[in-house]
């Protein structure tokens, strides 16, 4: 059965290890991610305050950690979809 976590990562940059929040069941393989960005300010230093899904790739790192291939803000959330220790897939 796949789990969704949603949560806020707050400010990082791409590589940087997330923990999970506690109360989730740890990771045993990711499934996708998703990042809704809250805020974005352009070259010019001009802020828009959208939310909007963007890809971005998780790796697991430890079984309550993952890293992201794209930087966070303190205004994002993430969407988490994995599998669970202990669970699995059917495969047809």
């Amino acid at each position: 059965m796949a789990r969704v976590a949603t949560f806020a990562p707050g400010a990082t940059t791409a590589g940087d290890e997330i923990d999970i929040p506690s109360g989730f069941p740890a990771i045993s393989e990711i499934l996708g991610a998703t990042l809704f960005k809250g805020h974005t300010v352009d070259e010019g230093g001009t802020s828009t305050y959208t939310i909007g899904p963007t890809s971005v790739t998780a790796t697991k790192v430890d079984a309550n950690t993952i890293k992201l291939d794209a930087d966070t803000a303190a205004e994002d959330l993430l969407v988490l979809r994995y599998i669970a220790v202990g669970e699995y897939t059917a495969v047809e």
